[in-house]
């Protein structure tokens, strides 16, 4: 998909399963994610790095919260897919 596309995509659907290379875990992880922030309309955000990367950051379902709560993550160069 590109990049349009898969903005579209998790615009449009409630949630999704993310597959990216997660460098924390040095493996390709997927999870199950929301582009908006659960009874909240925060949304999640797009932007591309200085060399190019596309990075999506979304609300990770999977995730363990951090002391504030807080479960956005980041995904660099994604795949996409309804879960």
């Amino acid at each position: 998909m590109q990049t349009q596309e898969i903005i579209q995509f998790v615009e449009d659907n409630d949630t999704f399963l993310i597959t990216y290379y997660a460098k924390k875990h040095s493996k390709i992880i997927t999870r199950r994610g929301t582009w908006t922030k659960p009874n909240t309309d925060t949304q999640g955000k797009h932007f591309n790095t200085q060399d190019g990367n596309d990075v999506f950051i979304y609300w990770d379902l999977d995730a363990t919260p951090n002391q504030n709560g807080n479960k956005w993550r980041n995904a660099t160069n994604p795949s996409v897919r309804i879960a």
